[in-house]
């Protein structure tokens, strides 16, 4: 595993976020005909999932990510309402900031997809401000709290109107805490004040009355924002061009390249941004040394699919690594705990690639083992290898083995180019760590009968396939070992 500390694992930030909730729902399936009611396509509903979006989703980020997150603002009191607090209470986001309030229902946004591709979205929503009384509320919750940093989620929705929005940076910055806005509309002089203001390109120039269709300078949207509002930093994220941050106050200057190996879906990735700035900045790091985190965690986030948070491990991750400019991975970066493996490899039946399990000790590693292993892998897109710990071996082997200890077998495996992924397991068997990943292939050793292989039912009935291998004969850990008892070398 890496060393890779975050600034934050030093000493805990706590951010509060106030803003817009809302609940993303997804309705994936097929499209194979069309409605003899109308000429419009049947969309047949395979799987339906939710999941935190808006400001939500920023406090998601900020929690998973390891920060501690403060939620306040306004719910339905609704089914959505109650979905979107089970979500937050689940990862450990402090809910105790949200009102529910009857006479306006959650925002939920309905994504319906097939193969990974929207079809349409529905929007369940009535954009109005929140009262005068909802407002006072939720500020002399905030004002009880303590906190490092105030994020301001504004997705135009009316939860956190003009006024309202002035007061909240007075507060943050009465307690020299860094307050960082993520910002929608035209009127950015009600984010005057501001520590740190996010916005695309697309809402630069917006708000500056600039043509979208041109493509400005990064540098001289940033300046002319910071000059006209009277705003600390801007950070202008630029898609596929990276980001651009400016301190106005210094006039330093960072800009980075996107650090996404294949863009996959970029909801969200704006609140991964704000969240990693948040924390960073609450870490007190520099304005250049905060955006370097904020990009490596939006590159990892726009792999998935779907409006997800970046965790930890990924940050830590996607930071350790920098082996990948220039053409590698590091070992590091594939030797996983179950918990980081899951979350690699994304949610079962949502994954874009075909995943490949195998197990062994993989006790001195020899030829044999290679080409077993580039053939399994040969069977998809990720070949995911789980290693029996010390402790393991020595139940299944006896007494004298392992000779090599599992952390220097598993970075032997993880030096592979065929191989994507290393996890440890301490049970006999592998069916356990099976069932909580669930490949789409169980490969294993020809010499075992399909009806053998442990975990082999699992994966068939899950629609996944088990591919039977040849091991090279005359090749084995044991005859390695009988030789070098012997003292006998190769015979030439």
């Amino acid at each position: 595993m890496s060393d890779i500390k975050l600034p934050w694992d030093e000493r805990q930030v706590t951010v509060a976020v106030v803003g817009d909730l809302i609940l993303d729902e997804y309705l994936d399936g097929v499209v194979n005909r069309i409605s003899p009611e109308a000429p419009v396509p049947v969309h047949l509903v395979r799987s339906s999932s939710v999941t935190a979006g808006g400001a939500a989703n920023v406090a998601r980020n900020i929690q998973l990510a390891g920060g501690h997150a403060l939620m306040i603002g306004v719910c339905g009191r609704d089914e959505a309402g109650n979905q979107l607090k089970e979500i937050l209470s689940n990862d450990g986001v402090d809910s105790s900031g949200i009102l529910s309030e009857g006479d306006r229902p959650t925002i939920k946004k309905t994504r319906i997809t097939a193969n990974h591709q929207q079809l349409v979205r529905i929007d369940w929503e009535e954009v109005k401000s929140i009262s005068n009384k909802t407002q006072d509320a939720l500020y002399a919750h905030l004002e009880a709290q303590k906190w490092d940093v105030l994020v301001l989620s504004d997705y135009g929705k009316g939860g956190v109107p003009k006024e309202f929005m002035q007061r909240l940076i007075k507060l943050g910055r009465s307690r020299n805490a860094p307050v960082v806005i993520d910002p929608k509309g035209k009127d950015y002089a009600m984010y005057a004040g501001a520590t740190l203001v996010t916005p695309n390109r697309k809402e630069a120039c917006e708000a500056l009355g600039w043509e979208n269709n041109v493509n400005w300078p990064a540098k001289e949207m940033a300046t002319e924002l910071a000059r006209q509002y009277n705003i600390d930093n801007i950070l202008v994220t630029l898609g596929p061009e990276g980001m651009l941050g400016l301190n106005s106050k210094t006039g330093e200057l960072n800009q980075l390249p996107a650090k996404a190996r294949e863009v996959f879906d970029v909801s969200g990735a704006g609140d991964t941004v704000v969240s990693i700035m948040a924390l960073a900045l609450g870490a007190k790091v520099t304005l250049g040394e905060a955006m370097a985190l904020a990009n490596a965690a939006a590159g990892r986030v726009v792999e998935k699919w779907g409006t997800q948070p970046i965790y930890r491990e990924e940050l830590i991750e996607a930071l350790a690594d920098k082996a990948r400019t220039v053409g590698f991975r590091s070992t590091s970066s594939k030797v996983k705990d179950l918990s980081q493996l899951k979350h690699s490899l994304g949610r079962i039946g949502k994954r874009k690639k075909k995943v490949v399990f195998t197990n062994g000790c993989f006790d001195l590693l020899h030829a044999g083992h290679i080409s077993y292993l580039e053939e399994a892998r040969g069977n998809g897109d990720l070949l995911v290898i789980a290693v029996n710990t010390d402790a393991s071996v020595r139940k299944l082997k006896g007494e004298t083995r392992p000779i090599v200890p599992l952390a220097q077998r598993m970075r032997m495996l993880a030096a592979l180019e065929c191989v994507d992924y290393v996890v440890a397991f301490d049970e006999e068997t592998p069916a356990n760590i099976i069932k909580e990943l669930m490949p789409d292939v169980l490969a294993k050793g020809a010499d075992y009968e399909i009806h053998q292989i442990v975990g082999a039912d699992t994966v068939l009935e899950a629609g996944g396939k088990v591919e039977r291998i040849p091991f090279v004969p005359g090749l084995s850990t044991s005859d390695i070992v009988k030789r070098i008892q012997s003292n006998q070398g190769v015979k030439i």
